[in-house]
C-alpha cells in the first residue's frame, strides 16, 4: 500500500519547472511575489501564504495589482494575469480553457471529465502553488516526515483542506442540491475581512493591503492546524487501522465488525483505502472502540463520501433508548445507550458491544 501511494499524487511535473534562465534572472535581482488588487479570497490569500513559506519567497515584498505591465516585472505572481505556466513562475486560473487537477498531468485534460488522476476538481491559484510546492511546503514546516508519510498526506490535506477551497474558488457547488448555508468556512471568514460595502472609503491602498495582510495571516493559522492534525493525529492511526482490519476475523466470523483499541483513533479515511488495497469492497460495517468513559462503542460504517448515511445502522427499534430499556429490547444485557439515528451505540463491555454489532448484522 506505501508504494503504491507513494506515487500516487506524482504528476509528471519536470518538463515543466523554472528553466535555468529564470532561475539565473531570480538570483540577479530582487525577487518579488504579486497577485490582484481589489476585493480579496482565502485562495490568493492562502497562496501567498504558502510562497512565503519557501525559502526563495520568504522576505519578498508583495505588490498586489492588476495592471499587466506592473505584473509583467515582478518574479511570480498567482491568481491574476490570465496565464498559468510554471516554467514562467504564472499561477492564474480564470483564463478560458483551463483545467488542471491536483494529481493530474499538465495539460492533458479539458474538463473533469478527462481527468486523468483521481480528483476532479479544477484548481484555483492556492491549488497550483499546493500541486508544485505543496510537497517542499510540508517538508520545511515537518522537516521529520518520512517519504512514505509524506505522499499520504499531501494527498489527504489536499482532500481534506485544499479541495474545498479550489471548489468554492471556481464555483463548484458541494452538491447539486444544500439544504443548508454554511457562513464559518475559511472563505466565508475571509471574504468578512473585505471592507464592507457601507464603510467608509479607503484612504489609501495600505488599507487594503493590510486587510489582505490579515487574510493571510487567517489562512496560514488554518493551513498549519489542519497539516499538523493530518500528519500527528491522522497518520499515526493508519497502523492501527490496518492491523484491525487484518485481525476482523478474530473478532466475528462474518469480517464485517473489526476492534480498536484506542478510542478517539481516525479510522474512516483509513478504513476506506484500506479495503479497497485490500479488495473487500465495503465490507466492513461496525467499528468497536472504547470511549474512555467507561463504555465499548459500536459505531456504524458511513458510505465513502458521506457523512450521514451509514452502509449499516443499529436496528430500529433500539434507537433512542438506553440503559435498562435498551436491554429489554435488544435482548442484551448491559447497554449503554442507542443514538436516535442509528448510528453509534455502547455497552459496558467489549463483549456486549460486539453482541449489540452481531446483532444488528442480523
Amino acid at each position: 500500500m506505501r508504494r503504491r501511494l507513494a506515487g500516487a499524487f506524482l504528476p509528471a511535473l519536470s518538463a515543466f519547472a523554472p528553466t535555468a534562465q529564470l532561475k539565473r534572472k531570480m538570483s540577479a535581482m530582487a525577487v518579488t511575489v504579486g497577485t490582484h488588487s481589489g476585493t480579496f479570497q482565502a485562495d490568493e490569500a492562502l497562496g501567498v501564504w504558502l510562497l512565503r513559506q519557501l525559502p526563495q519567497y520568504a522576505t519578498a515584498p508583495l505588490t498586489r495589482s492588476r495592471d499587466q505591465a506592473t505584473l509583467d516585472a515582478l518574479t511570480i505572481v498567482i491568481d491574476v494575469g490570465g496565464t498559468y505556466d510554471h516554467g514562467k513562475l504564472r499561477y492564474d486560473h480564470h483564463q478560458r480553457g483551463f483545467f488542471e487537477t491536483i494529481d493530474g498531468k499538465v495539460g492533458e485534460a479539458k474538463g473533469p471529465e478527462g481527468a486523468t488522476g483521481r480528483f476532479k476538481t479544477k484548481l484555483s491559484a492556492s491549488g497550483l502553488v499546493y500541486k508544485h510546492y505543496g510537497r517542499e511546503i510540508i517538508k520545511i514546516l515537518h522537516p521529520g516526515l518520512e517519504k512514505n508519510a509524506l505522499e499520504w498526506c499531501y494527498g489527504q490535506h489536499y482532500k481534506t483542506f485544499m479541495e474545498a477551497l479550489d471548489a468554492i474558488d471556481n464555483g463548484i457547488e458541494i452538491a447539486p442540491e444544500t439544504l443548508y448555508s454554511d457562513g464559518s468556512s475559511l472563505p466565508a471568514r475571509v471574504h468578512r475581512l473585505n471592507r464592507p460595502w457601507n464603510a467608509p472609503p479607503d484612504v489609501e491602498q495600505n488599507d487594503e493591503n493590510a486587510r489582505f495582510e490579515g487574510a493571510v495571516m487567517l489562512c496560514g493559522i488554518e493551513f498549519g492546524d489542519a497539516l499538523a492534525h493530518t500528519i500527528t493525529v491522522e497518520w499515526p492511526a493508519r497502523a492501527l487501522v490496518q492491523k484491525a482490519l487484518s485481525d476482523c476475523g478474530q473478532v466475528d466470523a462474518s469480517l464485517k465488525i473489526i476492534a480498536l483499541e484506542s478510542g478517539g483513533c481516525p479510522w474512516r479515511t483509513h478504513l476506506y483505502e484500506l479495503e479497497k488495497e485490500a479488495g473487500v469492497g465495503d465490507r466492513t460495517k461496525f467499528v468497536l472502540y472504547p470511549d474512555g468513559k467507561g463504555l465499548w462503542r459500536v459505531q456504524a460504517v458511513t458510505v465513502e463520501g458521506t457523512l450521514f448515511q451509514n452502509r449499516l445502522s443499529l436496528p430500529e427499534p433500539w434507537r433512542g433508548l438506553r440503559g435498562e430499556k435498551l436491554d429489554e429490547v435488544a435482548g442484551i444485557s448491559g447497554c449503554g445507550f442507542c443514538h436516535a439515528t442509528g448510528f453509534i451505540g455502547g455497552h459496558k463491555t467489549r463483549e456486549g458491544a460486539l453482541a449489540m454489532a452481531r446483532k444488528a448484522l442480523q
